[in-house]
């Protein structure tokens, strides 16, 4: 009869169990854990008549499992994979190791934005691992409602039940110049201002691209690019160049401005409306403190660059 008052602990006994279905022997699982075959073959026995069922097949060339026998390996080799997933959660709440951070990023940001705050983080969590993808806007919101990522970033949308948008960024349109062109003298500017120069705009399968096309069609005008280009890094090459004036987003050129290699000037057009960038992630999904920290950060530029450029997040 079975005796349920006692007590197996399986931490030990499924090391030992593990090990001899791998081998099917005793002896080589002994060797192989460096213990006594006496003290494997112990533990086995107890377990066996605790649960009044054999775990296997004893014969003369080995060992092999009985039906109770692959359920319960099945049932350790899942109790383990649930605790390493338990100790990594423990271990970035206490600081120990940072896990893995998963972001999901469009172009725009992930080249400019990202870098800086990734080395914010790293400081932080010296252990964290990042994997950054820079995919297409339509494809993150997809892979934060699967919950292939921690958090994503990409144009502007709406919040569901599913996906909660932290925080909203507006990056203006403007003309991007050199240092040395007229323009970069002004504040601010209007499309007329740009007669007469070499346009170098991206084109519609750029998310800028297709928003300037948008403010074009509003005011029912059609400007004649010298030079288009589906590469945000292309089209600040051509302007650095001296070929033209550009139209790229402030965040295109964020570290260019700050470098003072080229100068951003906000285009003050009714239809030229700022392209909007979101931070989102799934509420199912549960952050890991490295993750947490690098989403605080990320909403803290958001609101910083809103601020400088005077829009007010929702």
């Amino acid at each position: 009869m079975r005796n349920p008052g006692r007590i197996f602990t399986l931490s030990r006994f499924s090391i030992y169990f593990e090990m001899v279905a791998q081998t099917g022997s005793i002896r080589q699982a002994a060797s192989a854990l460096n213990v006594s075959p006496s003290a494997v073959n112990r533990q086995i026995l107890a377990v066996e008549e605790d649960m009044q069922t054999p775990l296997f097949h004893r014969h003369s060339s080995g060992l092999s499992l009985t039906t109770a026998g692959e359920l319960l390996l099945a049932a350790i080799i899942s109790g383990k994979r649930d605790f390493e997933q338990f100790q990594s959660r423990l271990d970035g709440l206490s600081g120990l190791h940072g896990g893995v951070v998963e972001i999901a990023a469009i172009e725009a940001v992930s080249d400019r934005l990202i870098p800086d705050i990734l080395s914010d983080v790293t400081k932080r969590h010296p252990r964290v691992e990042f994997r950054l993808q820079t995919l297409d806007f339509k494809a993150i919101w997809q892979a934060v409602s699967r919950n292939d990522v921690d958090f994503g970033i990409s144009l502007a949308g709406k919040s569901s039940r599913q996906v909660r948008i932290v925080s909203t960024l507006q990056a203006a349109i403007g003309f991007v110049v050199r240092p040395d062109h007229p323009l970069a003298q002004r504040e601010d500017a209007r499309l007329n201002h740009a007669i007469g120069s070499k346009l170098i705009l991206p084109d519609s399968t750029l998310a800028v691209g297709a928003a300037i096309q948008d403010g074009l069609a509003q005011h029912s005008l059609s400007l004649n690019p010298t030079f288009t280009s589906n590469r945000i890094a292309s089209i600040k090459a051509l302007i650095r160049s001296g070929l033209g004036v550009g139209m790229l987003t402030r965040m295109d050129v964020m570290n260019e401005v700050k470098a003072r290699e080229l100068c951003f000037v906000p285009i003050k057009e009714s239809g030229i409306r700022p392209l909007g960038f979101s931070l989102f992630y799934n509420t199912q999904r549960r952050l890991s403190a490295a993750a947490q920290t690098t989403l605080d950060l990320i909403t803290e530029s958001f609101n910083s660059m809103s601020e400088q450029s005077g829009t007010t997040l929702p």
